[in-house]
């Protein structure tokens, strides 16, 4: 599978998830987690059924562990795992994939804290499930009170880091870029990442397909 445009797409929104499809990205992952209000979560399963989409582009960003038996009994073959901080909670979610799962499920860290980044090796180093990771940088923001300016060079350093520490595995998916109607950002951030080591980027917004398509 290629990782050049992963989109996200809230789990509750039915005409964002079937819009979804007729876009060129290389992943949908349908959102269970920050996108979706807390009162909305059990209904947005509902709807990811009604949908009937293309699983095989297809991977789940879950809440909560709980929605592990959402994923293996729907037959998703991949899961985002938010806030991936440690080799011991990658272990946790094989043992409870394995208790349900037919299909061996992928399992792509979010690396958005600094508990995370500073495990970034150990995480990497789990195979098993582990082929490639990426990068969460607005959360991770938010937990030290970073201010991100236009040319992104207060996360510099954390990308190189990802990068260098992941080499044993796929090149990473970055984060996404908030300003969706800025598309000459997005394209700059594309650029920059590309050039340090990534293979492709998250997007927010359909606009943002295509140009992450043509620079990874």
């Amino acid at each position: 599978m290629k990782y050049r445009s992963v989109l996200f797409v809230p789990g509750h929104e039915e005409k964002k998830i079937k819009k979804a499809y007729t876009l060129n990205a290389d992943l949908v992952v349908l959102d269970l987690e920050s996108t979706v209000p807390d009162n909305q979560k059990k209904n947005a399963k509902n709807i990811i059924k009604e949908c009937d989409v293309n699983k095989d582009q297809t991977y789940i960003r879950i809440d909560k562990n709980s929605d592990l038996e959402f994923v293996t009994s729907e037959k998703f073959p991949g899961i985002f795992l938010p806030f991936t901080e440690t080799k011991k909670q990658l272990i946790e979610i094989d043992t409870l994939l394995k208790k349900t799962e037919t299909l061996e499920t992928d399992v792509i860290p979010i690396l958005e804290s600094i508990n995370g980044l500073a495990n970034l090796e150990e995480i990497c180093s789990f195979t098993e499930r582990i082929k490639i990771i990426s990068f969460g940088s607005h959360d991770l923001a938010k937990s030290i009170n970073l201010k991100i300016s236009e040319d992104e060079k207060e996360i510099l350093e954390f990308r190189k880091n990802i990068v260098n520490k992941s080499k044993n595995i796929n090149s990473p998916i970055d984060t996404s870029y908030l300003n969706f109607k800025d598309l000459n950002g997005f394209e700059n951030s594309c650029n920059l990442v590309k050039k340090l080591g990534f293979g492709g980027k998250a997007c927010i917004h359909p606009d943002q397909v295509q140009i992450s398509n043509k620079i990874f």
